[in-house]
């Protein structure tokens, strides 16, 4: 029994428990896979809303001109448009004209007269303002304006020069930026999701 009892004894105290450096060691392997795993899920999260952030900016891009370019071929080619002059928006440090911000087309009317409308971008709030007919400012549209996910930085409207240099007013150029707001990236320098078009529009519509 004596024997018995001693070898239990001496199995027990072959068994040792962690060392304090051990501990640390372990301790200090697990924070790093866990930093590892808190850093990819980060990560995930950043590419999720760069993902959402690219198609937020170009779909809402897209319908921007395509809601642009719809009016301006529905007006009159005669007429042509006419720039709101307070609107102006100039070159950097110049006196020359970049485009405007405001400008008023005509659409064809069915009794042989025309209907004014009006399309403004509103630069303090990025919102674009159709009005079909500026003597029923209550028909207007709202194609877009800023979110929390969206930010209309710029649009202007310009005329082109024909060929022997005149101002052709029927052929309209259109230029406008957005990007995501910082949406993406969350911080206040980097905007990654950002989009900017420029193009002309024919009108084409008349008696």
């Amino acid at each position: 029994m004596k024997n018995l009892t001693n070898a239990r004894f001496s199995r027990s105290a072959g068994r040792r428990g962690f060392t304090l450096i051990e501990l640390m060691v372990a301790g200090t392997i697990g924070l790093i896979l866990a930093g590892g795993v808190i850093e990819l899920l980060l990560q995930a999260s950043v590419e999720q809303r760069r993902g959402l952030s690219d198609s937020t900016v170009e779909q809402k891009a897209y319908m921007l001109q395509s809601e642009i370019t719809s009016c301006l071929r529905g007006m009159s080619i005669n007429q042509g448009f006419q720039p709101i002059n307070s609107s102006a928006v100039y070159f950097p440090g110049t006196s020359n004209v970049m485009g405007f911000t405001s400008i008023v087309v005509f659409s064809p009317a069915t009794n042989g007269s025309y209907i004014e409308a009006q399309i403004t971008f509103n630069p303090t709030n990025g919102q674009v303002l159709y009005t079909p007919n500026t003597l029923a400012s209550a028909t207007q549209i709202v194609w877009m304006t800023n979110s929390a996910t969206l930010l209309l930085t710029n649009l202007v409207f310009s005329t082109s020069l024909n060929q022997v240099g005149a101002q052709n007013n029927s052929l309209v150029n259109v230029q406008f930026e957005m990007n995501d707001n910082k949406y993406s990236n969350q911080t206040p320098t980097n905007n990654i999701a950002r989009v900017l078009r420029n193009f002309s529009v024919q009108m084409r519509n008349d008696f």
